[in-house]
């Protein structure tokens, strides 16, 4: 077995290697060699918030022309965690039972961390999402527990956190709130085969609730994530909260999404979250994943 830095030549072993590894993580589906090889080899690449990553490197244990893992590292921001210059998991599989392997391969990479002095290790942090692993703001999965495992025994500890909950095969009956509002609903292009969606609430002309839901496609172009659509934001104003106005523009996306052809729901909320969390596991929904970032703060 050797830890050696990825090439082009690698692409297609580790695009199984991630496919094979990443089969039972919820919302995760196959991708193509040139998908996953384009973000492996980038030196500096965008995200969605136009965020850098640099001096990145993508390590892989090989044997022969097998590979057994791969973890890519690098340095930049983390939103979250208010910081500036940090270094970066962005991410990180081995297979089960291959824990030497996978000791060497996070040695190597936090070495090649520590070269660029960072004092602290963030690791699956939201900032760097692949876009096709899982739903917008996922952290590491617990399905990945061998992960998770390893990252813990080196020192990192669970610093963020997002909870998922998704409901198959969805059926909802919209009732209306105490408070009168006007609806608007806005249907967005997406790359998948529907449209986003996005309700707003408004009151005398002034908007004070809004649902964004996304289409799965947006995250794979799988055909069975076509079915899914994620709401990533439902929020109200503090003064007409407790009313009703929530359950009421969730009820209207989940009908209006269902109308168009989606059957599948998914809502996610941070770790602490605990009055959304309430909300949502006893809308309908139940807790498909747990997600965490792991943060390491060096000696």
């Amino acid at each position: 077995m050797e830890i050696i830095e990825y090439t082009s030549e690698m692409q297609k072993q580790i695009t199984h290697c991630y496919n094979n590894l990443t089969a039972n993580v919820p919302h995760c589906y196959p991708v193509n060699d040139d998908e996953l090889g384009k973000v492996l080899m980038c030196s500096a690449y965008e995200t969605e918030d136009k965020k850098l990553l640099q001096s990145q490197k993508t390590f892989v244990a090989r044997a022969g022309t097998n590979v057994h893992g791969f973890i890519q590292v690098g340095i930049g921001p983390c939103e979250k965690l208010n910081k500036n210059n940090m270094g970066v998991i962005r991410f990180f599989v081995y297979q089960p039972g291959e824990r030497q392997v996978a000791q060497a391969l996070l040695e190597k990479a936090e070495n090649h961390l520590n070269a660029h002095t960072p004092n602290q290790i963030i690791a699956f942090p939201q900032d760097y999402r692949y876009r096709f692993y899982h739903f917008k703001y996922a952290y590491l999965s617990v399905a990945l527990g061998q992960i998770q495992a390893l990252l813990g025994y080196n020192g990192y500890e669970r610093k963020l956190g997002e909870v998922f909950l998704a409901w198959k095969n969805y059926t909802v009956i919209p009732t209306e709130p105490t408070l009168k509002v006007e609806l608007s609903v806005n249907w967005e292009p997406s790359r998948g085969e529907r449209p986003n969606c996005t309700v707003q609430a408004f009151r005398d002309g002034i908007e004070i609730g809004i649902c964004q839901s996304i289409s799965g496609g947006e995250f794979s172009d799988s055909s069975n994530a076509q079915d899914w659509f994620h709401t990533k934001w439902l929020g109200i104003t503090d003064e007409f909260q407790g009313q009703g106005l929530g359950r009421h523009l969730l009820q209207q996306t989940l009908q209006k999404m269902r109308d168009i052809g989606y059957r599948h729901a998914a809502i996610s909320t941070d770790w602490e979250n605990y009055r959304a969390f309430l909300f949502y596991s006893n809308f309908g929904y139940t807790v498909s994943d747990w997600t965490y970032g792991l943060l390491k703060i060096q000696p």
